[in-house]
């Protein structure tokens, strides 16, 4: 294998899905009470029974119930700012943690007691407690609920309503939850993604395969730069395989065939070319082939000059010619694919619709890349991207698959540009 198709050391990297990345950037806002602890059943049952439409479900992943030493430092400040603290200070001006709040209540000089108490050995007294999203109700009646009930019947404090911007979604991994926890607010997390494959699952199927990335990656760049050097296509490669019987088997390797005429000509390097012959297409193909061949029916029925289904190269031939598939099955079922880059959107729904297991690509293509669901910047497209997420949309696809992207720290920002350009 030539130096030119050495791939970089690197890790892989699950991707995100559509709803992942839309549960890490949705927000809102929360009203937030400071009461007695001995209260929060009550103070819960109330919200409750005067907001039928509010369903519980839908704040679980905050701790509802935070003692201030947990809040995040930036909370604690604008909770209780640490001048007021160390003064005595009877300032009654209300804390909002949004500029742009409707203006709350004023407190009574009896404040500066509580906040003491809050802060004394004692400090179990008082809790933070998340009523409800702020949509729900708004503020001058919320204050006027609290003020009627337990425990602000009893005591000369009126309520002291906050505003806290939090996640609106939950958590998807260990690591999010921590960082939100230290942004927003306490969160809980409980060990699963809703949003996409179970963290235990990704984490099996990344232990099963990343000893093996390199390898395949190389072998996918090697068919890329043998199509390539005959004036055919572009750099680009594929490699599908064959886990299912503990050791891995290359089923088919395919470059890609763009500049490729049905005849076998080379075409001029103008347009986007023949986008029926970007090596997805013809792996899936040769795929295909090799299975009516081990049925004993003849792959050439199967001809088509427009896919360029035919192995063309001397890294593609050995594995077309090995009859190592077996003839039942549906396509591409629990194969795995890896792409020296991210398949086309065409490509991502041609790998979803033969129902592939895995899919694991080199180079990020923001301007057409269909599997990845954020953004990244680049070069010639900062902060941009299709964000299709085509590997896990459960709600609108038939089917779903792993996918990773294989991240490099060698890799050169240039020529992934370059790369990008051309697909």
């Amino acid at each position: 294998m030539g130096a030119d198709n050495a791939i970089p050391s690197g890790q892989l990297v699950p991707l995100r899905t559509k709803d992942e990345v839309r549960a890490s950037l949705e927000t809102h806002r929360v009203y937030v009470v400071e009461i007695p602890a001995r209260f929060a059943n009550t103070v819960k049952d109330v919200i409750q029974a005067a907001i039928p439409g509010f369903k519980t479900a839908e704040i679980s992943h905050l701790r509802r119930v935070v003692q201030f030493k947990y809040l995040p430092a930036h909370l604690q400040k604008q909770f209780y700012p640490p001048a007021r603290l160390q003064r005595g200070d009877e300032d009654t001006s209300p804390i909002s943690l949004s500029p742009c709040s409707t203006p709350l209540p004023p407190s009574p000089t009896g404040d500066v007691e509580i906040i003491e108490e809050a802060n004394t050995e004692d400090e179990d007294i008082v809790r933070f407690f998340v009523l409800c999203p702020t949509r729900f109700i708004q503020h001058a009646e919320l204050f006027a609920l609290l003020r009627r009930n337990p425990p602000f019947t009893n005591i000369p404090v009126p309520p002291k309503l906050l505003y806290v911007t939090v996640p609106a979604l939950a958590p998807t991994s260990a690591e999010q939850a921590t960082m939100w926890s230290e942004t927003y607010w306490p969160i809980a997390y409980k060990n699963t993604n809703p949003y996409g494959p179970h963290p235990s699952l990704v984490l099996r199927n990344t232990i099963e395969i990343e000893s093996e990335v390199h390898k395949w990656l190389a072998v996918a760049a090697e068919a890329g730069s043998e199509i390539a050097a005959l004036g055919l296509g572009e750099k680009i490669g594929c490699v599908v395989v064959d886990r299912t019987r503990g050791t891995s088997e290359v089923i088919a390797v395919a470059g890609d065939c763009r500049w490729r005429s049905p005849s076998g000509a080379t075409e001029a390097h103008l347009g986007r070319g023949n986008v029926m012959a970007h090596s997805v297409q013809r792996a899936i193909a040769m795929v295909a082939k090799k299975r009516l061949r081990m049925a004993g029916a003849d792959p050439a029925l199967l001809d088509r000059s427009l896919f360029c289904d035919i192995p063309l190269t001397d890294v593609e031939k050995p594995y077309w010619e090995t009859e190592n598939i077996p003839a039942s099955g549906y396509l591409c079922v629990d194969l795995d694919i890896y792409m020296t880059h991210e398949p086309c959107v065409m490509c991502s729904m041609a790998i979803l619709h033969s129902r592939f297991r895995r899919c694991i690509f080199g180079t990020r293509m923001p301007l057409t890349g269909g599997m990845t669901a954020d953004t990244i910047g680049t070069l010639a497209n900062p902060g941009k991207g299709l964000q299709h997420g085509m590997f896990w949309r459960p709600s609108e696809l038939n089917w779903k698959f792993l996918a990773w992207e294989w991240q490099s720290k060698e890799k050169d920002a240039e020529a992934s540009v370059k790369d990008i350009l051309h697909v």
